[in-house]
């Protein structure tokens, strides 16, 4: 396991974390046989979604249910075109739907009732119905935009028309509230929201932090407030290098027994603090050697 506290020895410093799961999708031969699954619609019903990520979830050895299974399902809320495949290489963008920045300004707010986004958040209610461990997954402002416009262009308006980009990142996190309010509803264990599109190493330091202090930042701060004594905040360890080499957060360590997995440190973590995030909630069998999970308390 990588050891952060090596990585955050300078104040300040933007670092990155390798992550080897962030752009995992798909499924495995075992699985598309085993439960029969047909495409697109193993990816359009609530019920499948369900069985799908049980299924995951005794393949991975994982001690809860992670939903949805690709980082497409907020843009395609968007308005994005999303090819949804034949289920071993997983959702992809198949063409920009939005050609301008201007036209951002008139995404469609998120409809909850409907599509793919709807389907995800019934899957979550199926599965605590089932009395499983779940956690919803929440792609970040890149990752979205990365499926909806060549985002070389926000970059360009971003130096030319900040203002522009400032109301379509306003639109995006207004959103995705509401999508945390409604995963909160459904009773899922942790939230876990990642960005691996906006690492420090794709968008450089200087767009590393304006994300982090106009979005990232109050984003997870209000999102924090539905955290309780039955969810959780989890965030991508990118995310949280960011926020601690910024200064907008520090660090807290809670001590669980020595060896522990970390996602059932996670799932132990809820109602104790409302955000964490040390490894990606994908890593299945990482074990924590010294029984210590990271939780961040955002500065104000």
């Amino acid at each position: 396991m990588v050891d952060l506290a090596l990585q955050e020895k300078k104040k300040n410093k933007i670092v990155d974390f390798k992550c080897k799961r962030a752009d995992s999708s798909g499924f495995s031969d075992e699985v598309i046989s085993k439960l029969n699954l047909k495409f697109p619609q193993s990816y359009t019903d609530a019920s499948i979604m369900a069985e799908i990520s049980k299924a995951l979830k005794t393949e991975e050895e994982s001690q809860a249910c992670l939903l949805p299974f690709c980082h497409t399902v907020e843009a395609e809320a968007f308005g994005g075109l999303i090819n949804l495949s034949d289920g071993k290489f997983g959702p992809r963008t198949a063409a920009y739907a939005y050609q301008s920045v201007e036209e951002l300004l008139s995404l469609p707010d998120f409809d909850f009732s409907k599509g793919r986004i709807g389907e995800v958040l019934k899957a979550c209610q199926i599965l605590k119905a089932q009395g499983e461990k779940v956690v919803l997954e929440v792609s970040g402002l890149l990752t979205i935009l990365n499926s909806l416009i060549d985002t070389a262009k926000i970059f360009k308006a971003w130096r030319k028309d900040p203002l522009t980009v400032e109301k379509i990142c306003q639109i995006i996190a207004e959103n995705l509230k509401r999508y945390f309010a409604e995963a909160q509803k459904t009773g899922v264990n942790a939230i876990s929201y990642a960005d691996p599109a906006g690492s420090v190493n794709i968008v450089g330091p200087k767009y590393t932090e304006v994300i982090a202090k106009s979005f990232t930042y109050p984003l997870i701060k209000e999102a924090a407030v539905l955290a309780g004594e039955d969810c959780i905040i989890h965030l991508c360890p990118k995310t949280s290098l960011i926020l601690l080499g910024l200064g907008l957060a520090e660090k807290n360590d809670l001590q669980f027994a020595k060896g522990i997995n970390y996602v059932e440190a996670c799932l132990s973590a809820v109602g104790q603090e409302k955000i964490i995030g040390q490894v990606c909630i994908k890593d299945s069998h990482c074990i924590l050697c010294h029984g210590k999970i990271r939780a961040l308390h955002l500065l104000p």
